[in-house]
């Protein structure tokens, strides 16, 4: 019913006044009859009709609960996945996909504009569903998929195809330097295994054939390599990576390189580096080193990737459902091998649906190359999502801009983004990422205000123990760029960092500090827990009312137990009782990253310990509650801004009120059984850090659902039988 309205509203825009008004009084009514006014902030005056904005909202929401994508039942190591499971994944894995990659070349074809992003209706009924029925019927046909039926779905010609290949191969291919080192490799070479080569760059023995749990299924030709299909791994903020316990001794590079600049390399690798080198060699190389990409529009580049992404989808649904039927017993064949001390074959990790690459599973995870981050697709997307943070604070705020935006840092998400959260600090701060041959990010560069068209915007970050082992050097990069966005001169708009920089000062100094400490820390930025902990240590506190009177109470233990500097080598892991309170003075924004469709903001306790203790902490120091925001990747064809309490409107229909979800969850056992209770403790969580993110209606809720058995599931029985 609230669909029809919202078609009918939508067709009557600029037309008939008097049917609008009253369509819109309609969809008031069942709006607040469905409660979702509570989760959009709207209000619920049945006599005035929601605004063409506000019913744009409310129609994006709809079809976010229509559409989200959501876990079934708890998977067991071993066991077969039911061929509808693996059905209903491959059907998520290649919609979005398909859906965009056709958007993107109607784009390119003037045939759509970016807008229809922001009408998610009229973009499912163009794109997202003709989309699924086509990958549907691809799921349950045999034949293979041809350059003919790619040409027919993209509306393509053998030459489009072509090109899109010849651009896109151009752009993914090697650096000048990476042809060099590459070059160098391949010229020692001296017959099989590689004996010979130069700097190690061997074979190690024993690694020349894939042991037997591993080869089978596995995809021929090409290894799958992260550009193949999107974004690297995924790791958790509560867990520490093997071999990651300490601090690299040189976070800048290679020791042996450790006070060169990079002309004195150059200069050595040009001596006796290179002495006795083939002269044919050498020319090989020099012409490598000559040639220069040739460079593209975005259009162009739009173009390739929408034609790659199109093609790689639909030729791979058949290898995605293989993938996913031989994963279960590839991990046990893994494990198995493992402990033989066999090789393991390396593949990226996270969330299958948004980087199928995962699959098959039961392979070696790897992370990332921090010195690369932000990639310069990372650096894109961060420039994307911290402008619609900024315009939807304007939204919110009647046109201001937000004086500070905090940001949480996860290993998972860096990994999985490569560095997007990062590239989002770095353009509110105004400053952009310089990359150098080998495609490293070793500097910075201050935007010039007049090119940045906006005030340079404050930032607080908190990293999670995880990232802070990982990527300490990009957390010096963080620092550096607040540093000199802090010193930039000549800025036409008013300069937040700066006037940061002396409120934290003034801080400092009014709670004792001396005024050369406080000078010293007031540009300090980047905290996390101390003596290297991973936690924040508020967790069993939130859930202990005895432990705590007030909410202060937990706000001050968290900028206790965060308070430590991980911003530069010299004052790594220092502390001082009142630097991360001054550093979260002005705070209007928290930005705390999402994903996978794996976890939400109920589902995952981390997300209230994390988000919701800055958020406490912003309110304890501020006096104020600020702004939610998460940083959706889910569809990295899409990624966005959006507002936490929104976000948790959209979980908690779509899983924990939903009886479809509970139903598929109650196949489970014990830990299903605990799962629906974490999710309310984790309800609590938000409800003690951010009381508005929670309303007594979903509390409502909730207790009908579970414990009067709203929906006659048996919950009562279920709950005795396998977790009582």
């Amino acid at each position: 019913e609230l669909t029809s309205k919202l078609k009918l509203y939508n067709q009557n825009i600029g037309k008939n006044k008097a049917l609008l008004q009253q369509t819109s009084l309609a969809i008031k009514a069942m709006v607040v009859r469905l409660g979702f006014h509570r989760d959009l902030g709207l209000d619920s005056i049945l006599t005035r009709p929601y605004t063409e904005e506000e019913i744009t909202r409310i129609d994006n929401f709809a079809e976010e609960l229509s559409n989200e994508k959501i876990t079934g039942q708890l998977y067991t190591l071993g066991v077969p996945y039911e061929p509808a499971r693996i059905n209903s994944s491959v059907l998520e894995m290649c919609t979005d996909p398909v859906a965009y990659s056709l958007f993107t070349l109607d784009k390119v074809r003037k045939k759509a504009t970016e807008a229809l992003l922001k009408h998610r209706s009229e973009f499912n009924s163009r794109y997202l569903y003709p989309a699924k029925a086509l990958v549907q019927s691809l799921i349950n046909s045999s034949a293979e998929v041809s350059d003919a039926f790619v040409c027919k779905v993209g509306h393509l010609s053998p030459d489009d195809i072509k090109r899109a290949h010849k651009i896109y191969e151009d752009l993914t291919a090697p650096s000048d330097m990476m042809k060099m080192m590459m070059g160098m490799g391949s010229m020692g070479k001296k017959g099989k295994g590689g004996k010979g080569m130069p700097m190690g760059m061997g074979m190690p023995k024993g690694m020349g054939k894939m042991p037997p749990g591993m080869g089978k299924g596995m995809p021929k030709g090409k290894p799958m390599h992260a550009k193949q299909g999107g974004m690297p791994p995924m790791g958790h903020p509560g867990k520490m990576p093997t071999g990651m316990g300490k601090k690299p001794e040189n976070m800048g590079g290679h020791p042996t390189t450790k006070g060169k600049t990079m002309p004195q390399m150059g200069k050595t690798m040009g001596g006796k580096a290179m002495q006795g080198m083939p002269k044919k060699g050498m020319a090989g190389m020099a012409a490598m080193m000559k040639d220069k990409k040739k460079s593209y529009s975005k259009e162009e580049k739009d173009f390739a990737f929408a034609v790659r992404e199109l093609e790689r989808t639909l030729k791979n649904i058949a290898k995605y459902k293989q993938y996913l039927l031989i994963s279960p017993q590839n991990e046990l064949e893994s494990i198995i091998n493992a402990m033989n001390g066999g090789y393991t074959a390396p593949s990226p990790g996270g969330d299958p649906i948004v980087n199928p690459n995962t699959l098959p599973t039961g392979r070696n995870l790897f992370g990332i190359n921090a010195e690369s981050t932000p990639s310069e697709a990372a650096w894109e997307k961060g420039k994307q999502l911290a402008q619609n943070t900024i315009d939807l604070y304007k939204q919110r705020h009647n046109g201001a801009l937000p004086h500070k935006v905090s940001y949480t840092l996860w290993s998972g998400e860096f990994i999985e983004t490569e560095g997007a959260t990062i590239a989002q600090v770095l353009y509110m701060l105004g400053v952009e990422p310089i990359r150098d041959s080998f495609g490293r990010v070793s500097d910075l560069r201050l935007i010039p205000s007049k090119e940045l068209g906006r005030k340079r915007i404050d930032v607080v970050v908190q990293t999670s123990g995880q990232l802070r082992d990982l990527a300490a050097s990009r957390l010096f990069l963080i620092n550096k760029a607040v540093e000199m966005a802090a010193n930039a001169k000549d800025d036409v708009f008013e300069n937040e960092v700066s006037i940061g920089v002396k409120t934290a000062e003034r801080h400092l100094t009014e709670k004792g500090v001396s005024p050369k400490e406080a000078r010293k820390m007031a540009s300090q930025r980047i905290f996390g827990g101390m003596n290297g902990n991973y936690g924040t240590g508020i967790q069993a506190m939130v859930m202990s009312g005895d432990r705590w009177e007030k909410r202060e109470d937990i706000a001050n233990t968290y900028i206790n137990n965060m308070g430590t500097f991980y911003g530069s080598e010299k004052d790594w892991e220092q502390y001082n009782k009142y630097a991360f309170e001054a550093a979260l003075t002005r705070t209007d924004v928290v930005v705390q990253p999402r994903q996978s469709n794996t976890w939400g903001a109920l589902s995952l306790d981390h997300v209230y310990e994390f988000m919701g203790g800055l958020n406490l902490a912003v309110r304890q120091v501020t006096g104020k509650d600020p702004d939610a925001y998460l940083s959706d990747y889910r569809n990295r064809h899409n990624v966005r801004m959006q507002e936490v309490k929104e976000a948790i409107g959209v979980e908690s229909r779509t899983t924990i009120l939903n009886p479809v979800y509970i139903k598929e969850k109650m196949k489970g056992g014990a830990s299903a059984a605990g799962g629906f209770a974490e999710i309310v403790e984790n309800t609590y969580g938000w409800n003690v850090m951010k009381p508005k993110a929670i309303d007594k209606e979903l509390w409502d809720d909730i207790y009908r659902v579970y414990v009067q058995d709203k929906y006659k599931l048996g919950t009562k029985t279920f709950f005795e039988q396998k977790n009582p």
